[in-house]
């Protein structure tokens, strides 16, 4: 009888070990790349957001803060603690107060629990930075069109971390807010983000970029009624938090907290410097930037947002037939039918794509402006026809000219030169925005329909009706929808 060489067995455990790893690193590249794989997105998210939140408070304890804002927003707000009710006479180191009253309710509540102190407001601060990347987490996990590991990338920017952490800038709040509302959007509660999105106004007025999207997505899907029922409630919102200035100072308060013309210092623009100081702060460049946002907007709707519906007007005719139903038609038809371009999708896309029009036309961005759109980046790039390279290149680009100071004309160029790429890769984005009633999912199905009677019809196949496969059971449910 033959004997066992020795080292034999060893060899073979070592062998299935190793086997074993290579099964569970390959198990875990695929989930890691696996957009439906919602474990795999939950436990991403969490670890990121475990690792963030060491990372704030290892950052508030080894970096040293840059004041900026904060002595200004506490100074200004302090005249409203005093009984200052004039938005004239309420003013910072920085100038007079330019922020609508939700802003000053908010940073008089954080001066009375931090005492206008540094480093408890650091904290705070931290945990807004924490929530707010929960929220963004949620929303590209419920549109489920990214694979979990691209979650890290809203993780990776350093002066995103500065804007919250190291300068305590109310840009910050707004956004929550913003996302809070987008989250809401997903979820089809139209008039709660309605309401979410005027708070958010009442914090920062950049919100207002997103509201054409915001538009689009109700006009597609939500019921007259609700909308109406959120627009009155948020203008009451507005109405309740500015009553004390506008029942003593009214033009004061109106002039000041919703300024559209304001014009930013030239110095501290991230974008532009590569022009003469004049001709940034002219009025030709600001209509010409005001009709290029315009004409953005229209095309985004009309070839993106609203296509499906065949435009504007026909969205709206849509609309008004949906007055007097119960509940928003064709949600199950369009799940059924419309296949990987999902509604949770769409919304991000309307609402991101608004807002990064508004960014990309705007005569100033400041460094703080970052937090207003480096969320919405990996969603755009990545979801068009772009090279996943060139788009984190994209990515990583812009991040750079943010980390560029003082601004730089040669980095503006850059700014401007990235930024078109976004646009691009916006116009170029590879999903769709379904109607209500699954209209677009219904052309699809039947065109596959259609081929597949012509393939029947080339193998022979005559005589008796063809059974109701599941694409022709698609086809009919959306059918069925529409009328």
């Amino acid at each position: 009888m033959a004997r066992t060489q020795p080292g034999r067995r060893p060899r073979r455990r070592e062998a299935g070990t190793l086997d074993r790893a290579v099964t569970a690193l390959a198990a875990l590249c695929s989930a890691l790349n696996d957009p439906a794989n919602m474990i795999a997105q939950l436990a991403v998210a969490s670890l990121l957001l475990v690792a963030e939140t060491a990372l704030c408070l290892l950052i508030i304890r080894r970096v040293p803060y840059t004041e900026i804002d904060w002595v200004a927003y506490m100074q200004e707000v302090g005249g409203y603690l005093q009984g200052e009710r004039d938005y004239a006479k309420m003013r910072g180191d920085t100038g007079p107060l330019v922020y609508p009253a939700g802003f000053v309710y908010l940073f008089a509540w954080l001066q009375r629990i931090t005492g206008g102190a540094i480093l408890p407001a650091q904290y705070i601060f931290a945990g807004l930075y924490v929530a707010t990347q929960a929220v963004v987490m949620a929303l590209h996990i419920r549109a489920a069109v990214l694979p979990p590991w691209t979650l890290g990338l809203l993780c990776v920017s350093r002066r995103l971390h500065s804007i919250y952490v190291l300068r305590l800038f109310n840009d910050c709040w707004a956004m929550l807010a913003a996302y809070a509302a987008t989250l809401a959007l997903q979820s089809r509660r139209w008039v709660a983000a309605v309401v979410l999105y005027s708070l958010a106004v009442s914090v920062k007025m950049n919100v207002l970029l997103m509201a054409p999207g915001v538009l689009a997505v109700l006009v597609k899907h939500a019921q007259l009624k609700h909308i109406l029922a959120g627009t009155a409630l948020g203008m009451l919102l507005q109405l309740g938090l500015g009553l004390p200035f506008l029942t003593t100072y009214p033009h004061s308060y109106l002039t000041r907290a919703f300024e559209f013309s304001r014009v930013f210092t030239f110095k501290w623009s991230v974008n532009w410097q590569f022009l003469p100081e004049p001709t940034f702060l002219s009025r030709q460049l600001a209509l010409a930037l005001l009709f290029l946002h315009l004409r953005l907007l229209w095309s985004l709707a009309q070839r993106s947002w609203l296509r499906a519906e065949g435009g504007m007007l026909p969205a709206l005719r849509r609309l008004l037939a949906r007055a007097g139903r119960t509940r928003p038609a064709g949600s199950k038809a369009t799940a059924a039918a419309g296949g990987r371009d999902s509604f949770e999708e769409s919304v991000l896309f309307m609402v991101f794509s608004s807002n990064i029009a508004g960014i990309i036309c705007a005569r100033t961005i400041h460094y703080q402006f970052f937090s207003w759109y480096f969320h919405t980046l990996p969603f755009l790039l990545l979801r068009s026809r772009a090279p996943r390279l060139l788009a984190l290149a994209v990515l990583a680009g812009i991040e750079v000219v943010y980390n560029v100071y003082p601004p730089r004309p040669w980095a503006s160029g850059l700014l401007l030169a990235l930024h078109m790429a976004v646009l691009g890769a916006t116009l170029g984005y590879t999903g769709s925005c379904p109607a209500a009633d699954g209209s677009v999912a219904a052309v699809r199905v039947r065109r596959g329909v259609e081929a597949a009677g012509e393939e029947a019809a080339g193998d022979g196949v005559t005589g008796a009706a063809p059974a109701a496969t599941p694409v022709r059971q698609r086809m009919r449910a959306a059918a069925t929808a529409d009328s």
